[in-house]
């Protein structure tokens, strides 16, 4: 695999060789004459049949680079299981794979981390050119990069980050694709303040699953955000990602006779459930809702009144990146470690602006 790799680099050097002389046809045009001149009538042209397969090959080659002929790479994208958001997802990198010219092979884990390392193996084990990993856990992702470096094979990572950095950036991988989780949960704070003024108010705050790296950075930005505010959290509770947990919630919350006047949500699925029990209960005029994510869903219940806000990310731009930036890295050219893409607020006002995915 390391003379794929180093193969593809050369190539890659060679095509800006090959850019550079281009751009000196200027000069060189005076002192030499065009390569289309005829051959000398003592010599005959060679036909295919007398070239050299050394010639043969030697000029296909060139015709390659000159033409900027597509590669037909393989890589491997392994996801963690099935969602509407990774089926968003994969029809960005299909579109990519179409437009690079690349195979594409797919795994998915159904959530089992021993399950992704055990496909990651096989993929090292057939020789892909390179691994576009979207980890189960951080965990489990580590140690894919481990193996594959053993095997000299390049890894990707996009969506779920690896290790501990906020930002993504990991040793040993070509680059990290997605978002900044703390920039994320930063940006459901400035709706927060946005929504409530300078008066602030009481927050309730829903988040995902304890100890995932989304949970643990979403609630740091968030935090962070409202430094320095009036709206204090006085309450937070996990729902798992799920709806109906998230309703429950805030169901008990009411009938406690809690007093709030925003529940800020880490995700789409918990801001709907939490909306909707506040609107059974006839308080949704008085307490807004605040989602994460841009499903489809979500950008309704903003249509709808159910939620007052959220946030949007493009999962096909996400997935057509990754190819890109993993097809770029192949070619032999400079890939920077991280590749954030950015959320941004999603209101009353913009939501028609914004079509959902997943």
């Amino acid at each position: 695999m390391r003379r794929t790799v180093k193969r593809a680099v050369a190539v890659g050097m060679a095509c800006v060789m090959a850019a550079g002389l281009a751009g000196c046809t200027g000069s060189a045009n005076a002192t030499k004459a065009p390569e289309t001149t005829a051959a000398p009538a003592t010599e005959a042209p060679k036909t295919e049949e007398a070239k050299t397969e050394g010639e043969s090959s030697g000029e296909e080659a060139k015709a390659a680079e000159t033409t900027g002929e597509k590669k037909d790479y393989k890589i491997a994208v392994l996801l963690p299981g099935p969602t509407g958001y990774f089926v968003a997802t994969k029809e960005g990198v299909d579109a990519a794979a179409a437009e690079y010219g690349v195979t594409i092979e797919y795994a998915d884990a159904q959530w089992d981390a021993s399950k992704q390392l055990a496909q990651a193996e096989d993929f090292m084990v057939k020789g892909v050119d390179l691994i576009a990993l979207c980890c189960v856990d951080s965990g489990s992702g580590e140690k894919i990069v481990k193996s594959a470096q053993e095997s000299d094979i390049p890894v990707l990572a996009f969506t779920n980050a690896i290790g501990s950095e906020e930002t993504g950036e990991y040793a040993g991988l070509v680059s990290y694709v997605g978002q900044n989780e703390v920039n994320t949960g930063a940006v459901t704070g400035e709706i927060a303040k946005n929504l409530l003024g300078g008066d602030g108010g009481k927050a309730i705050l829903i988040e995902g699953v304890p100890g995932t790296t989304p949970q643990i950075n979403r609630k740091k930005g968030l935090e962070q955000a409202l430094e320095g505010s009036n709206i204090e959290i006085i309450y937070n509770q996990t729902s798992n990602w799920e709806k109906e947990q998230a309703l429950k919630i805030v169901e008990d919350l009411i009938q406690k006779k809690m007093e709030f006047n925003v529940v800020i949500c880490q995700d789409d699925n918990s801001a709907t459930g939490a909306g909707q029990a506040l609107k059974e209960a006839g308080m949704k005029e008085d307490v807004k809702v605040i989602g994460l994510g841009g499903s489809k869903d979500g950008l309704q219940a903003v249509k709808d009144g159910v939620i007052d806000g959220t946030t949007y990310m493009s999962a096909v731009e996400e997935g057509h990146l990754a190819i890109e930036t993993s097809v770029k890295y192949l070619n032999g050219e400079k890939v920077e470690p991280v590749t954030e893409i950015r959320q941004v607020e999603v209101n009353r006002d913009n939501v028609d602006t914004f079509k959902g995915e997943w």
